[in-house]
C-alpha cells in the first residue's frame, strides 16, 4: 500500500477535514462483514427529537479498496442510499487505465451513483501544474463523475489561494462542464460558489465530538453541499455519530469503525446497518 499526506481524501492536521490518501494498491483487508446488504436493523438517529427529512441524507463512501471484490458490489448493491463513491487507484489516478476501475464507475454510475476521483493538493503546496495532470489522467483512463480536490487551504491561506483552486476547478470542467467538483476544507466561503460541496471533516470520532463545530458561514438548508467522514467510530456509538453528522448540516455521511493507518480501506464492520439507517430516511 502506497501512503502519501490528504474536502470525496487524508491524514490531515486537526483544524481541517479531508481524507487519508492512503491507495488501494496491493492491500491485503479483514473482513467487513457478511457479504450482503439484507436483514439488517437500521440504527436509531435523530435531530432535535425527530428524524431526519427524507432525503435529506445519503451515503458518501470512501472506497479505497482495489476492484474486483465483494465490498464494490455492496457498494454499487447500496444505491440509491450510497449516492457517491471517492474512488482512489494509486493516490490519484496512477499511470494507467486498470479495467477493474473501469467496470465499477460504470457499474456504479448505471445504479445512479457519482463517482469522483481523488486528487491530493496538500494544502495548496503541491504543484498546480501537477494537480491539473492527475485531472486530465483521470479523464483519459476513465468516464468519471468529477473530482474531489483533498487536502484544501486552510485559513489563512483562502484568500492567497482561491486563484489557484479556481482555476484547477476551472480545469476539471474544461474536461466535463457538468462535473461535480468536491474540496476538503471547512474554511474559505467563497470556495462554495465555484465547488459543488465541501468535506468538511475526515477524521476520527474523539476529535469529531471535541474539536469541530460547523462553521458560522455555514448555509443551513444546503446539507447536499456538505460531506462528514467520521472514522474509528465504535458500533455502540453509531447512533450518536450518525445524529450528530446531520445536526452538523452534513447531507452526505459516512461512519467507519475502521481506523488508522487507512480507515477507508474496508468498509465497516457496521455497513450493513449503517446501508439500512441511509435507506430509513430516503
Amino acid at each position: 500500500m502506497r501512503v502519501e499526506r490528504l474536502f470525496i481524501v487524508l491524514v490531515l492536521p486537526a483544524a481541517v477535514g479531508g481524507i487519508a490518501s492512503c491507495s488501494s494498491e496491493n492491500q491485503q483487508q479483514p473482513d467487513a462483514g457478511p457479504g450482503n446488504n439484507v436483514d439488517a436493523q437500521p440504527f436509531d438517529i435523530s435531530v432535535d427529537g425527530a428524524p431526519p427529512r427524507p432525503g435529506t441524507v445519503k451515503m458518501a463512501v470512501p472506497a479505497y479498496f482495489d476492484p474486483p471484490s465483494p465490498e464494490w458490489q455492496r457498494l454499487i448493491a447500496g444505491a440509491p442510499a450510497v449516492g457517491m463513491i471517492v474512488f482512489n487507484p494509486e493516490s490519484g489516478p496512477g499511470t494507467a487505465a486498470d479495467p477493474a476501475y473501469t467496470k465499477v464507475i460504470a457499474d456504479a454510475q448505471a445504479a445512479g451513483i457519482v463517482m469522483v476521483g481523488y486528487v491530493a493538493t496538500s494544502y495548496g503546496a503541491r504543484p498546480e501544474a501537477d494537480v491539473i495532470a492527475d485531472i486530465n489522467r483521470y479523464y483519459d483512463f476513465y468516464t468519471l463523475s468529477g473530482i474531489y480536490f483533498a487536502e484544501g487551504p486552510m485559513d489563512s491561506d483562502c484568500t492567497a489561494m482561491e486563484p489557484m483552486y479556481h482555476r484547477m476547478s476551472d480545469a476539471v470542467r474544461a474536461r466535463d462542464a457538468q462535473a461535480y467538483l468536491a474540496v476538503g476544507t471547512r474554511f474559505c466561503p467563497t470556495y462554495i460558489t465555484f465547488f459543488d460541496m465541501m468535506v468538511q471533516f475526515a477524521r476520527d470520532w474523539n476529535e469529531y465530538q471535541t474539536d469541530y463545530a460547523p462553521p458560522s458561514w455555514m448555509p443551513a438548508n444546503s446539507p447536499q453541499r456538505f460531506v462528514h467522514f467520521v472514522h474509528s467510530v465504535p458500533p455502540s456509538d453509531a447512533s450518536a455519530a450518525l445524529s450528530r453528522a446531520v445536526a452538523n448540516g452534513a447531507g452526505w455521511v459516512f461512519i467507519t469503525d475502521q481506523g488508522a493507518p487507512n480507515p477507508w480501506a474496508v468498509l465497516p464492520s457496521y455497513f450493513n446497518e449503517e446501508l439500512a439507517t441511509m435507506r430509513s430516511v430516503e
